[in-house]
């Protein structure tokens, strides 16, 4: 019997979510898309028996979080791990996604090694595949490390009778001594991807990947949500993406057979009702989105692009089988309203003169609006900065997604910020989108914070779209989510209680009007905020 154990390290800094003081709320989950890929493949080609087990130590956060727990994080993961260990696993693969989950990996290796010193501990994904050496050093109890995509690389060790051998003379595989030898390891990617059989869901707990969605249109509805990468690669090099250095920038695709058939799996055996489709790059072969999109048509379910839509795939045409497919509400990968910064920074071909016709397109279609942007680059300035806000306040957006430049391992961004000495923060836990890392002459990461904090609030609240156009509806669906998810959010509650007394319901308006009024009163943060936003005009939502 063959046994593999994967772990799923947190996403997140652990101490940013556990503090007493903070009490912030933990972002959604994403579904372990890769693992239950590798999954798959191996129980389908692995020769004889074969036991796979899925550890998600997000989970194990997420109940620490919403116990209010003081307990030791690292310990509590430790436990939970040693009782996937007593199956006595022969392979401990731990997933990596970003540089913040870097803090766990050593300490989840050590207590495998303590538990038995025989265990190969191996790790791959984004993280330890783009930034081998350093993570080889950083976890001197860590085997090897699989560089770039797993299914292949990881069928060839499991089924070798020597999987040590296997470990430093294979392409994808590194280790130290392969690394003191000079080894550069490669990709082995799978060619076609209808060869990954589908998923065992079974192997995880779904109803804690299930809040991801951005529509706010069907809240307090029951729904599933699950996630389909109908492809991979991309054959755009943006300057923060490492997508690319995982997935190359070839796009390798499902059959659009294939793809229908995994939807409908999801739907009749799994009740899926909301439909994750996160290609880095969905309308790389129009026609191939545009038969996949009316294919859909036909299933009566709900269906989101997470990581963003192009501008440029956006017309009518696209707009109506957008939104006949049951898209509700698409967010357009924007990620600056500086023309300078999209073409010479960013790399990204888009003209800003597109958004509007896109936005219009898909409003014309009754689907909702969203944009991503990403502020903090090197060689970004203030005039940049500015041109972005100039934009977001000239288009009809439902709601603004403000992130900070993160120097993901992998990213072209990473090598700019190491070769300049960008790098302000080296600790893998401020790797997040809420904060700065990043310095140069023209960025300071504590005024950035600010600005991007003061921007959201102003482009998502001061001036929010909806309100503006009179969907006072919409916004109520919006503002009032920020309110139950966050309350503690005094601009939240104002806004809210000023689009209910837009609506006539003054009773409501003046409860949240109440609990604004309280917060302001309590907290000097939210209250320098209101005096700096909400004049008496503004008030009114201008």
């Amino acid at each position: 019997m063959k046994r593999i154990l994967f772990l799923i390290p947190p996403y997140f800094n652990a101490e940013d979510y556990l503090s007493e003081a903070k009490k912030v709320v933990l972002p959604a989950f994403t579904v372990p898309y890769g693992v239950l890929s590798l999954e798959a493949y191996l129980v389908e080609n692995v020769t004889g028996p074969t036991e796979i087990d899925i550890c998600d130590l997000n989970i194990s956060l997420n109940t620490l979080v919403y116990d209010r727990s003081s307990e030791n994080y690292q310990e509590v993961f430790e436990q939970v791990v040693l009782k996937y260990l007593q199956k006595a696993p022969q392979f401990v693969c731990i997933s990596a996604l970003f540089s913040s989950s870097a803090q766990y990996i050593q300490g989840l290796v050590a207590a495998c090694k303590r538990y038995d010193p025989a265990i190969l501990t191996l790790a791959g994904g984004g993280l330890p595949s783009a930034d081998s050496l350093r993570i080889l050093q950083l976890c001197p109890e860590l085997d090897a490390i699989c560089k770039g995509e797993g299914e292949r690389p990881l069928l060839d060790l499991i089924e070798a009778e020597n999987p040590v051998d296997v470990l430093e003379r294979h392409i994808s595989w590194i280790t130290r001594r392969g690394a003191a030898a000079g080894k550069i390891p490669q990709h082995l990617f799978l060619e076609d991807l209808d060869t990954v059989p589908f998923f065992n869901y079974d192997k995880i707990d779904l109803n804690f990947y299930n809040n991801r969605s951005i529509n706010k249109k069907n809240r307090g509805e029951a729904r599933r949500e699950m996630s389909i990468h109908t492809s991979r690669g991309c054959p755009f090099n943006c300057v923060f993406c490492s997508n690319p250095s995982l997935h190359g920038h070839r796009v390798r695709a499902m059959s659009v057979s294939r793809v229908i058939a995994d939807v409908q799996r999801m739907k009749d055996r799994f009740g899926m009702t909301d439909l994750l489709i996160e290609d880095d790059h969905f309308f790389h072969n129009m026609d191939r989105a545009k038969t996949i999109l009316k294919e859909l048509s036909r299933l009566d379910i709900r269906i989101e692009f997470p990581n963003g839509v192009a501008v440029y795939a956006i017309n009518d045409e696209i707009a109506g089988l957008l939104s006949s497919a049951g898209v509700s509400v698409v967010a357009l990968a924007v990620e600056s309203g500086s023309e300078y910064v999209l073409n010479t920074i960013i790399k990204k071909p888009l003209i800003t003169r597109r958004i509007r016709p896109a936005i219009d397109s898909l409003r014309r279609h009754n689907v909702g609006v969203h944009v991503f942007i990403v502020v903090g680059l090197p060689g970004e300035k203030d005039v940049h900065r500015q041109e972005t806000v100039d934009m977001l306040l000239e288009n009809d957006f439902d709601w603004v997604h403000m992130y900070l430049a993160v120097p993901i391992v992998g990213s072209r961004l990473y090598d700019i910020c190491i070769e300049n000495g960008y790098i302000d923060s080296s600790e893998a836990k401020n790797y997040v989108v809420s904060k700065s890392v990043i310095r140069t002459p023209d960025i300071d990461p504590v005024i950035l914070e600010q600005f991007a904090y003061e921007t959201q609030l102003r482009v998502n609240f001061v001036h929010n779209s909806n309100m503006r156009h009179g969907r006072y509806d919409t916004a109520q669906q919006y503002l009032q989510n920020v309110c139950e998810k966050y309350p503690g959010h005094a601009f939240g509650h104002h806004y809210l209680s000023v689009c209910l007394a837009r609506k006539g319901d003054q009773v409501l308006a003046e409860h949240h009007s109440r609990q604004a009024g309280e917060i302001f009163a309590a907290d000097p943060f939210w209250r320098d905020l209101r005096d700096k936003f909400i004049t008496p005009q503004q008030s009114a939502i201008s």
